[in-house]
Protein backbone atom coordinates (compact mmCIF):
# COMPACT_ATOMS: atom_id res chain seq x y z
CA UNK A 1 0.00 0.00 0.00
CA UNK A 2 2.94 2.57 1.41
CA UNK A 3 4.30 1.81 -2.57
CA UNK A 4 0.98 3.78 -4.02
CA UNK A 5 1.16 6.79 -2.11
CA UNK A 6 4.86 7.42 -2.31
CA UNK A 7 4.25 11.09 -3.15
CA UNK A 8 3.21 11.64 0.90
CA UNK A 9 6.33 10.00 2.27
CA UNK A 10 9.09 11.72 3.23
CA UNK A 11 12.55 10.65 1.63
CA UNK A 12 13.47 9.02 4.45
CA UNK A 13 10.01 7.39 5.17
CA UNK A 14 10.51 5.94 0.97
CA UNK A 15 13.83 4.65 1.82
CA UNK A 16 12.45 2.31 4.83
CA UNK A 17 9.86 1.29 2.39
CA UNK A 18 12.31 0.50 -0.11
CA UNK A 19 14.60 -1.75 2.18
CA UNK A 20 11.43 -3.25 3.58
CA UNK A 21 10.26 -4.67 0.27
CA UNK A 22 14.10 -5.62 -0.54
CA UNK A 23 14.06 -7.28 2.55
CA UNK A 24 11.47 -9.72 1.82
CA UNK A 25 12.42 -10.26 -1.42
CA UNK A 26 15.64 -11.82 -0.14
CA UNK A 27 14.07 -13.67 2.46
CA UNK A 28 12.49 -16.49 0.50
CA UNK A 29 14.39 -18.19 -2.07
CA UNK A 30 11.69 -20.51 -3.22
CA UNK A 31 9.17 -17.50 -3.53
CA UNK A 32 6.83 -18.44 -0.96
CA UNK A 33 6.57 -16.45 2.15
CA UNK A 34 5.04 -17.91 5.55
CA UNK A 35 2.39 -15.91 7.45
CA UNK A 36 4.68 -14.53 10.05
CA UNK A 37 8.71 -14.30 9.42
CA UNK A 38 11.27 -17.07 10.71
CA UNK A 39 8.29 -19.57 10.48
CA UNK A 40 9.35 -22.46 9.75
CA UNK A 41 7.02 -24.47 7.67
CA UNK A 42 7.57 -28.11 6.25
CA UNK A 43 7.62 -27.58 2.07
CA UNK A 44 4.92 -30.02 1.58
CA UNK A 45 2.51 -28.19 4.13
CA UNK A 46 3.32 -24.60 2.89
CA UNK A 47 0.49 -22.23 2.36
CA UNK A 48 0.31 -20.72 -1.30
CA UNK A 49 -2.54 -18.72 -1.03
CA UNK A 50 -3.16 -15.08 -2.11
CA UNK A 51 -3.69 -14.02 1.63
CA UNK A 52 -0.91 -16.21 3.02
CA UNK A 53 2.71 -16.68 0.61
CA UNK A 54 2.95 -16.06 -2.88
CA UNK A 55 0.03 -15.28 -4.68
CA UNK A 56 -0.35 -12.09 -2.66
CA UNK A 57 2.89 -11.00 -1.99
CA UNK A 58 3.94 -11.55 -5.73
CA UNK A 59 1.62 -7.82 -6.13
CA UNK A 60 4.34 -6.23 -3.57
CA UNK A 61 6.88 -7.11 -6.36
CA UNK A 62 4.76 -6.01 -8.93
CA UNK A 63 3.80 -3.07 -7.71
CA UNK A 64 7.45 -2.41 -7.12
CA UNK A 65 8.56 -3.49 -10.57
CA UNK A 66 6.00 -1.10 -11.73
CA UNK A 67 7.52 1.65 -10.39
CA UNK A 68 11.23 1.41 -10.62
CA UNK A 69 11.76 -1.53 -12.99
CA UNK A 70 13.76 -3.26 -11.27
CA UNK A 71 14.41 -6.33 -13.75
CA UNK A 72 14.63 -8.30 -9.96
CA UNK A 73 11.32 -7.48 -8.76
CA UNK A 74 9.69 -8.57 -12.05
CA UNK A 75 12.18 -11.80 -11.21
CA UNK A 76 10.84 -12.70 -7.74
CA UNK A 77 6.94 -11.92 -9.72
CA UNK A 78 7.45 -14.43 -11.90
CA UNK A 79 9.07 -16.93 -9.71
CA UNK A 80 6.26 -16.71 -7.30
CA UNK A 81 3.83 -17.06 -10.36
CA UNK A 82 5.92 -20.61 -11.35
CA UNK A 83 5.81 -21.51 -7.48
CA UNK A 84 1.66 -20.81 -7.77
CA UNK A 85 1.84 -22.92 -11.07
CA UNK A 86 3.54 -25.77 -9.63
CA UNK A 87 1.69 -26.22 -6.13
CA UNK A 88 -1.25 -23.21 -5.95
CA UNK A 89 -4.36 -25.49 -7.79
CA UNK A 90 -6.09 -25.29 -4.06
CA UNK A 91 -8.71 -27.68 -2.93
CA UNK A 92 -9.92 -25.58 -0.04
CA UNK A 93 -12.05 -23.85 -2.11
CA UNK A 94 -13.27 -20.95 -5.27
CA UNK A 95 -12.64 -18.17 -3.65
CA UNK A 96 -9.67 -15.23 -4.12
CA UNK A 97 -8.64 -15.06 -0.51
CA UNK A 98 -7.16 -18.72 -0.20
CA UNK A 99 -8.87 -20.62 -3.01
CA UNK A 100 -8.17 -21.32 -6.91
CA UNK A 101 -9.44 -17.90 -8.03
CA UNK A 102 -6.56 -16.32 -5.84
CA UNK A 103 -3.99 -18.09 -7.11
CA UNK A 104 -4.96 -17.62 -10.43
CA UNK A 105 -5.08 -14.15 -10.41
CA UNK A 106 -1.23 -14.27 -10.23
CA UNK A 107 -1.27 -15.49 -13.90
CA UNK A 108 -3.41 -12.90 -14.80
CA UNK A 109 -1.66 -10.33 -13.10
CA UNK A 110 2.17 -11.73 -15.11
CA UNK A 111 0.20 -11.50 -18.47
CA UNK A 112 -0.16 -8.08 -17.70
CA UNK A 113 3.64 -7.41 -17.08
CA UNK A 114 4.80 -9.60 -19.57
CA UNK A 115 2.56 -10.05 -22.14
CA UNK A 116 3.60 -13.77 -22.40
CA UNK A 117 0.64 -15.56 -23.35
CA UNK A 118 1.55 -18.91 -21.24
CA UNK A 119 0.06 -16.85 -17.93
CA UNK A 120 -3.70 -16.71 -19.91
CA UNK A 121 -3.15 -20.44 -20.13
CA UNK A 122 -2.52 -21.31 -16.85
CA UNK A 123 -4.94 -18.59 -15.45
CA UNK A 124 -7.94 -20.98 -18.26
CA UNK A 125 -6.11 -24.17 -16.56
CA UNK A 126 -6.89 -22.96 -12.90
CA UNK A 127 -10.48 -21.78 -14.33
CA UNK A 128 -10.92 -24.90 -15.60
CA UNK A 129 -10.59 -26.90 -12.39
CA UNK A 130 -13.11 -25.36 -10.36
CA UNK A 131 -15.33 -27.02 -12.81
CA UNK A 132 -14.10 -30.80 -12.42
CA UNK A 133 -15.79 -32.93 -10.52
CA UNK A 134 -12.52 -33.58 -8.27
CA UNK A 135 -12.47 -29.95 -7.04
CA UNK A 136 -16.02 -30.47 -5.99
CA UNK A 137 -15.80 -33.59 -4.43
CA UNK A 138 -12.79 -32.08 -2.36
CA UNK A 139 -13.40 -28.59 -1.89
CA UNK A 140 -14.48 -27.27 1.46
CA UNK A 141 -18.25 -25.73 1.26
CA UNK A 142 -18.27 -21.93 1.35
CA UNK A 143 -19.23 -20.72 4.30
CA UNK A 144 -19.86 -16.89 3.09
CA UNK A 145 -21.52 -17.57 -0.49
CA UNK A 146 -21.86 -13.92 -1.83
CA UNK A 147 -18.27 -12.85 0.40
CA UNK A 148 -16.13 -11.13 -2.25
CA UNK A 149 -12.44 -13.04 -0.39
CA UNK A 150 -13.94 -16.30 0.66
CA UNK A 151 -17.09 -16.92 -1.61
CA UNK A 152 -18.52 -16.71 -5.11
CA UNK A 153 -18.14 -13.26 -5.74
CA UNK A 154 -14.03 -12.93 -6.33
CA UNK A 155 -14.49 -15.99 -8.71
CA UNK A 156 -16.65 -14.28 -10.59
CA UNK A 157 -14.71 -11.62 -10.57
CA UNK A 158 -11.46 -13.71 -11.80
CA UNK A 159 -14.03 -15.49 -14.38
CA UNK A 160 -14.91 -12.20 -15.80
CA UNK A 161 -11.35 -10.83 -16.17
CA UNK A 162 -10.20 -13.89 -17.89
CA UNK A 163 -12.66 -12.64 -20.74
CA UNK A 164 -10.56 -9.77 -21.00
CA UNK A 165 -7.15 -10.24 -19.38
CA UNK A 166 -5.38 -7.35 -20.28
CA UNK A 167 -7.49 -5.63 -18.39
CA UNK A 168 -7.80 -8.07 -15.16
CA UNK A 169 -7.24 -6.72 -12.28
CA UNK A 170 -7.33 -8.16 -8.82
CA UNK A 171 -10.59 -6.83 -6.92
CA UNK A 172 -10.15 -3.55 -4.49
CA UNK A 173 -6.42 -4.05 -5.39
CA UNK A 174 -4.21 -2.86 -8.20
CA UNK A 175 -1.12 -2.73 -8.65
CA UNK A 176 -1.83 -0.90 -12.29
CA UNK A 177 -3.37 2.63 -10.83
Amino acid sequence: MLLSYQDVLSTGERELVWQSVDFLMNQEQNCNWPAELGAMIERENELVHWCHGAPGVAYLFAKAYLINKKPQYLDTCIRSGELVWQKGLLKKGPGICHGIAGSAYVFLLLYRLTGNSKYIYRAQRFAEFLFTEKFKAGACSVGSVYSLFEGLSGTVCFLVDLLQPDKSEYPLFSVFV
